[in-house]
């Protein structure tokens, strides 16, 4: 049991990514100096300490980026050992079901974090200790029982958005749950309400981007993160993304990234 869990110390929490990068396991930063920011699931999110970054399975990871006064550690736990300490469901759904959850805590909050991370990791040089598991059970146990209070009371970092903002907010959720079938403007236009140069021009005002940018990033850094965290075949991914054929994907690919899926597989190889 013990081996699904994976302690991080400032230096390690970047050690071994590439981005980007698919979760696979509940992931828990804690930064306790300095800031840190990342490019999540297409939001930008920026912490500074003191403060707490939950990712959960399945959310990809564009880049992080660390200050030169960030400190801070990580703990990461597989589904089996969450499972495991047969949390309630109320609990379950706060902390691992919703979207990535990122919070100023207090410096008292970050105490608590720090001991439960300090008492696990002098538990996991102990092989001889009988107990070991059972204690770091308990103590993961009161550490997510104490954090759902805490998250319970504290807001998440965006602010205040305006009525535009809020648009976009809800053109990016949409993006997310459909982007693997869904790759026309007018569709999501049609949800909104509006008309599909009206939704370009507000998100190029707001991100940058216009809508069919990120649609087209959300499905290459899908496929990106595919070709880069699974053995799936090109083919496999093609279907994935409801493209007619590999050859279409592949086209589609080139346009976006500058270079073929394959290409794309074997420039990770090389680095």
């Amino acid at each position: 049991m013990l081996q699904d869990i994976e302690l991080l110390e400032s230096g390690s929490i970047l050690k071994g990514l590439r981005f980007p990068h698919k979760i696979k396991k509940v992931t828990q930063i804690v930064i306790t100096a300095g800031q840190f920011s990342c490019l999540v699931d297409f939001r930008m999110w920026s912490l500074k300490a003191p403060a707490v970054a939950l990712f959960l399975p399945g959310q990809v990871v564009e880049s992080i980026d660390l200050d030169e006064d960030f400190s801070g550690f990580g703990m990461v736990v597989s589904q089996n050992f969450t499972d495991s300490l047969n949390l309630p469901v109320s609990l379950q759904e706060r902390l691992f079901i919703k979207d990535t959850q990122f919070y100023s805590v207090s410096p008292e909050v970050i105490d608590v974090l720090t001991s439960v991370y300090r008492q696990v990791s002098s538990l996991m040089k102990q092989p001889d200790n009988p107990y070991r598991e059972e204690i770091v059970k308990h103590l993961f146990s009161a550490h997510y029982y104490g954090l759902g209070y805490y998250m319970h009371g504290l807001q998440s970092q965006p602010s205040a958005m305006t009525a535009q903002q809020e648009k976009c907010e809800r053109f990016m959720v949409l993006v997310a749950e459909n982007f693997k079938t869904q790759r026309d403007i007018g569709f999501y236009a049609d949800k909104l309400c509006v008309t599909s140069k009206y939704l370009s021009t507000m998100l190029k005002q707001e991100t940058g981007m216009t809508a069919l940018d990120w649609i087209e990033k959300h499905v290459v850094l899908y496929a990106k993160s595919c070709l880069s965290s699974t053995s799936m075949t090109i083919q496999e991914i093609s279907d994935e993304l409801d493209f007619p054929s590999q050859s279409v994907f592949g086209k589609y690919f080139k346009r976006v990234e500058g270079m073929s899926p394959k290409a794309y597989r074997q420039s990770l190889k090389s680095e």
